[in-house]
Protein backbone atom coordinates (compact mmCIF):
# COMPACT_ATOMS: atom_id res chain seq x y z
CA UNK A 1 0.00 0.00 0.00
CA UNK A 2 1.86 3.74 -0.86
CA UNK A 3 2.05 6.53 1.14
CA UNK A 4 -0.57 8.07 0.38
CA UNK A 5 -3.11 5.25 0.83
CA UNK A 6 -1.85 4.82 4.17
CA UNK A 7 -2.20 8.47 5.08
CA UNK A 8 -5.37 8.41 3.70
CA UNK A 9 -7.05 5.39 5.59
CA UNK A 10 -5.69 6.85 8.72
CA UNK A 11 -7.14 10.13 8.32
CA UNK A 12 -9.73 9.27 7.60
CA UNK A 13 -10.10 6.87 11.06
CA UNK A 14 -8.90 9.69 13.23
CA UNK A 15 -11.83 12.08 11.28
CA UNK A 16 -14.13 9.45 12.34
CA UNK A 17 -13.19 9.02 15.93
CA UNK A 18 -15.07 11.36 18.32
CA UNK A 19 -12.82 13.76 20.88
CA UNK A 20 -12.32 11.15 23.83
CA UNK A 21 -10.66 8.66 21.43
CA UNK A 22 -8.90 11.38 19.42
CA UNK A 23 -7.16 12.90 22.45
CA UNK A 24 -5.41 9.80 22.16
CA UNK A 25 -3.47 11.22 20.01
CA UNK A 26 0.53 11.40 21.63
CA UNK A 27 1.75 14.58 23.74
CA UNK A 28 3.00 17.11 20.76
CA UNK A 29 1.70 15.81 17.98
CA UNK A 30 1.24 17.89 14.92
CA UNK A 31 4.90 19.71 15.40
CA UNK A 32 7.65 19.47 12.86
CA UNK A 33 8.09 20.16 8.94
CA UNK A 34 6.92 16.59 8.15
CA UNK A 35 3.90 16.72 9.36
CA UNK A 36 2.12 18.79 6.54
CA UNK A 37 3.91 15.73 3.68
CA UNK A 38 2.15 13.01 5.83
CA UNK A 39 -1.20 14.07 4.67
CA UNK A 40 0.84 15.00 1.07
CA UNK A 41 1.50 18.86 1.66
CA UNK A 42 4.42 20.25 2.47
CA UNK A 43 5.48 23.14 5.28
CA UNK A 44 5.44 26.74 4.70
CA UNK A 45 7.52 29.11 6.28
CA UNK A 46 5.52 30.31 8.25
CA UNK A 47 5.92 28.48 12.00
CA UNK A 48 5.74 28.80 15.83
CA UNK A 49 7.10 27.00 18.69
CA UNK A 50 7.83 24.27 16.21
CA UNK A 51 4.00 24.02 14.26
CA UNK A 52 4.03 24.53 11.08
CA UNK A 53 1.16 26.48 8.03
CA UNK A 54 1.15 24.59 5.84
CA UNK A 55 1.56 25.50 2.71
CA UNK A 56 -1.89 24.86 0.53
CA UNK A 57 -5.04 23.23 1.64
CA UNK A 58 -4.38 20.46 -0.04
CA UNK A 59 -4.65 16.95 0.91
CA UNK A 60 -4.75 13.49 1.03
CA UNK A 61 -8.17 13.70 3.33
CA UNK A 62 -9.27 14.21 6.15
CA UNK A 63 -6.54 14.93 8.96
CA UNK A 64 -6.68 14.31 12.94
CA UNK A 65 -7.41 18.31 13.48
CA UNK A 66 -9.46 18.51 10.57
CA UNK A 67 -12.60 16.91 8.41
CA UNK A 68 -12.78 19.02 5.39
CA UNK A 69 -12.21 16.14 2.84
CA UNK A 70 -9.32 16.48 0.31
CA UNK A 71 -8.91 20.52 1.78
CA UNK A 72 -8.49 19.46 5.39
CA UNK A 73 -5.31 22.30 5.92
CA UNK A 74 -8.06 24.84 6.33
CA UNK A 75 -7.72 27.73 9.06
CA UNK A 76 -9.25 25.53 11.85
CA UNK A 77 -6.72 23.23 11.40
CA UNK A 78 -3.47 25.10 12.40
CA UNK A 79 -5.16 26.36 15.52
CA UNK A 80 -6.42 23.03 16.58
CA UNK A 81 -3.60 21.09 16.02
CA UNK A 82 -1.55 24.45 18.10
CA UNK A 83 -3.67 23.68 20.74
CA UNK A 84 -3.48 20.48 20.89
CA UNK A 85 0.93 20.09 20.10
CA UNK A 86 1.43 22.97 22.32
CA UNK A 87 -1.04 23.00 24.95
CA UNK A 88 -2.57 19.95 24.68
CA UNK A 89 -6.24 20.92 24.50
CA UNK A 90 -8.27 19.12 21.80
CA UNK A 91 -10.21 21.57 19.21
CA UNK A 92 -10.71 19.09 16.50
CA UNK A 93 -13.48 16.71 15.40
CA UNK A 94 -15.64 16.11 17.82
CA UNK A 95 -15.73 19.47 20.04
CA UNK A 96 -18.03 21.25 18.03
CA UNK A 97 -15.87 23.82 16.12
CA UNK A 98 -17.69 24.47 13.20
CA UNK A 99 -15.32 27.55 11.54
CA UNK A 100 -12.52 29.71 12.67
CA UNK A 101 -14.75 32.45 13.78
CA UNK A 102 -16.38 30.20 16.87
CA UNK A 103 -13.59 28.63 17.86
CA UNK A 104 -12.26 30.72 20.59
CA UNK A 105 -16.42 30.79 21.99
CA UNK A 106 -15.91 26.35 21.62
CA UNK A 107 -12.79 26.00 23.53
CA UNK A 108 -13.94 28.72 26.42
CA UNK A 109 -17.18 26.88 26.34
CA UNK A 110 -14.77 23.11 26.85
CA UNK A 111 -12.37 25.30 29.62
CA UNK A 112 -13.72 28.02 31.18
CA UNK A 113 -10.73 28.31 33.51
CA UNK A 114 -9.28 29.63 29.84
CA UNK A 115 -9.62 33.88 29.44
CA UNK A 116 -10.85 35.38 26.28
CA UNK A 117 -9.48 38.46 25.02
CA UNK A 118 -10.89 41.34 23.23
CA UNK A 119 -9.39 44.80 21.72
CA UNK A 120 -9.70 47.41 23.75
CA UNK A 121 -6.97 49.88 25.12
CA UNK A 122 -4.45 48.07 27.03
CA UNK A 123 -5.95 44.56 25.56
CA UNK A 124 -3.74 42.73 22.68
CA UNK A 125 -2.69 39.19 22.45
CA UNK A 126 0.34 37.85 23.01
CA UNK A 127 2.32 35.38 21.12
CA UNK A 128 1.12 31.73 22.04
CA UNK A 129 -2.57 33.22 21.74
CA UNK A 130 -5.24 31.73 19.45
CA UNK A 131 -7.36 33.97 17.70
CA UNK A 132 -10.45 33.71 16.05
CA UNK A 133 -11.60 36.60 13.74
CA UNK A 134 -15.44 37.77 12.02
CA UNK A 135 -17.26 36.41 9.96
CA UNK A 136 -17.34 39.58 8.20
CA UNK A 137 -14.49 42.35 7.74
CA UNK A 138 -11.45 41.77 6.32
CA UNK A 139 -12.38 37.54 6.82
CA UNK A 140 -14.69 35.04 5.26
CA UNK A 141 -18.45 36.44 5.87
CA UNK A 142 -19.49 33.09 6.76
CA UNK A 143 -16.63 31.06 8.22
CA UNK A 144 -14.58 33.97 9.43
CA UNK A 145 -10.79 33.09 10.24
CA UNK A 146 -8.54 31.60 12.96
CA UNK A 147 -4.49 32.05 13.69
CA UNK A 148 -1.87 31.73 15.81
CA UNK A 149 -0.22 35.35 17.33
CA UNK A 150 3.28 34.79 16.61
CA UNK A 151 4.49 38.84 17.86
CA UNK A 152 2.74 41.03 19.81
CA UNK A 153 4.02 44.90 20.30
CA UNK A 154 1.65 46.02 23.97
CA UNK A 155 3.32 49.26 23.70
CA UNK A 156 1.46 50.23 20.03
CA UNK A 157 -1.27 47.61 20.29
CA UNK A 158 0.30 45.76 16.88
CA UNK A 159 -0.02 41.93 17.12
CA UNK A 160 0.91 39.60 13.99
CA UNK A 161 -0.91 36.15 12.93
CA UNK A 162 -0.17 32.90 11.09
CA UNK A 163 -2.91 30.81 9.53
CA UNK A 164 -3.92 28.51 7.11
CA UNK A 165 -6.39 29.21 3.74
CA UNK A 166 -5.56 33.19 4.77
CA UNK A 167 -5.13 34.44 1.82
CA UNK A 168 -7.38 32.54 0.46
CA UNK A 169 -5.62 28.64 -0.39
CA UNK A 170 -2.57 29.53 1.10
CA UNK A 171 -1.07 30.30 3.95
CA UNK A 172 0.06 33.73 5.30
CA UNK A 173 1.34 36.19 7.87
CA UNK A 174 -0.59 39.36 8.63
CA UNK A 175 0.10 42.42 11.10
CA UNK A 176 -3.29 43.70 13.27
CA UNK A 177 -3.85 46.53 15.18
CA UNK A 178 -6.17 47.06 18.65
CA UNK A 179 -7.07 50.90 18.84
CA UNK A 180 -6.01 51.91 21.86
CA UNK A 181 -8.38 55.55 21.77
CA UNK A 182 -11.06 53.13 22.37
CA UNK A 183 -13.13 53.60 19.28
CA UNK A 184 -13.33 50.32 17.95
CA UNK A 185 -13.48 47.96 21.12
CA UNK A 186 -14.20 44.52 19.98
CA UNK A 187 -12.42 45.12 16.51
CA UNK A 188 -8.75 44.62 15.34
CA UNK A 189 -7.57 46.05 11.98
CA UNK A 190 -6.63 43.98 9.53
CA UNK A 191 -5.76 44.60 5.68
CA UNK A 192 -7.58 48.35 6.35
CA UNK A 193 -10.82 46.98 7.83
CA UNK A 194 -11.80 46.53 11.43
CA UNK A 195 -12.90 43.02 12.13
CA UNK A 196 -14.82 41.30 15.48
CA UNK A 197 -12.19 39.27 17.08
CA UNK A 198 -11.42 37.26 20.37
CA UNK A 199 -8.51 35.31 21.80
CA UNK A 200 -7.43 32.89 23.90
CA UNK A 201 -5.39 33.76 26.84
CA UNK A 202 -3.63 31.10 26.99
CA UNK A 203 -0.32 32.32 27.94
CA UNK A 204 -2.06 33.91 30.98
CA UNK A 205 -2.64 30.37 31.59
CA UNK A 206 0.71 28.44 31.21
CA UNK A 207 2.17 31.16 33.33
CA UNK A 208 -0.39 30.30 36.06
CA UNK A 209 0.11 26.31 35.68
CA UNK A 210 4.29 26.62 35.40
Amino acid sequence: MGRASVATLLATAAAALPAASARALSPGYGKGRGYCGTYGNSASRYSFEGVYACATTSTYGPTPFDSAGRASFQCVELAARFLWAVYGIWAGPGTGVRSGADLVSVVRCEHPSIRVGFPAPGSVPVAGDVVSLGPGGAVDPAFGHTAVVVSDDQRHGYFRIIGQNFPPGHAGEQRLKVDFRGHHNGRALLGGIWTRASWLELRHRRRRRG
